[in-house]
């Protein structure tokens, strides 16, 4: 299975301009964008743990793993049983923030742990954040990601928690499964990439507003557009009416459809 990591977006539906009516449905709507924007930055932080472990090696053979491609990171093997096709290892990069290649800031550690041989059914890659920052977000909890068959993989985030440079917290969960649809018989041509997503998140925003994600049907994400082609998404809030992004029909576009009770409004989604 290629590297590349498609990332679930959900800011993008919401940092459009919405002309909506005054008074109720523009406090719905902002607190939708509220709730949508914390899930992104929940879901980038814990995207990030894996894309320190696809850089760092995913191999599990201890010479594989490089130490040079980010003068920020050192890595260090705690373990590693040749049999059982299992390495334990910790991506440090000190403990006080360090710009790396990516302009990201970064401290901490992250632990991971490869179990299988990688990329095949069966086979785990389990992140763990320790005192770990990016950005000034503290990021903790428990990732896994699992092939479950060829050109699919489960992703589960237990007891995550991002804190903000304000002290406020994201509390999260989320499980999803990701289908490679088209482009794994063109291994050198990752543009023709399609994923189907389906899965939830769940948590509680910074704002202390609790909330669910669902798609109700897969969500389409190909690499070589910048918007999600189509599907639905549904938005659980606690007390509150659900509301429904409407993907489309599957043209590369940055349209779609808001739908909270009975109102609906056509927004455009964010690159």
């Amino acid at each position: 299975m290629k590297k590349t990591v498609v990332r679930l977006i959900f800011i993008l539906l919401f940092t459009t301009t919405l002309i909506v009516s005054c008074g109720k449905k523009e406090k719905d709507v902002m607190e939708v964008s509220s709730i949508a924007a914390d899930d992104n930055v929940a879901d980038n932080s814990f995207s990030d743990l894996k894309d320190i472990g696809d850089l760092v090696g995913t191999s599990n053979t201890v010479k594989s793993y490089d130490k040079s491609k980010d003068s920020c990171i050192k890595v260090h093997v705690i373990s590693y049983d040749s049999l059982a096709k299992k390495i334990k290892l910790v991506v440090d990069f000190g403990v006080t923030d360090c710009t790396c290649n990516d302009t990201k800031t970064r401290r901490g550690k992250i632990n991971i742990e490869y179990v299988g041989k990688v990329g095949l059914a069966g086979s785990e890659a389990i992140y763990e954040p320790e005192n770990y920052f990016i950005n000034g977000y503290g990021v903790s909890g428990k990732k896994t990601v699992k092939i479950i068959e060829k050109f699919t993989h489960t992703i589960q985030v237990e007891n995550g928690k991002v804190t903000k440079p304000d002290g406020s917290s994201i509390t999260w969960i989320s499980n999803r499964i990701r289908k490679m649809v088209t482009g794994y018989d063109t291994p050198l041509n990752f543009l023709d990439d399609t994923y189907e997503i389906s899965g939830n998140s769940s948590g509680e925003n910074s704002e202390g507003k609790s909330y669910s994600f669902m798609t109700e049907s897969p969500l389409l994400k190909s690499i070589g557009c910048q918007w999600i082609k189509s599907g639905k998404l549904a938005i659980k809030r606690e007390g509150k009416r659900d509301a429904i992004i409407d993907y489309g029909d599957g043209t590369c576009d940055d349209k779609a459809i808001l739908s909270i009770g009975s109102w609906n409004k056509d927004i455009s989604l964010k690159k």
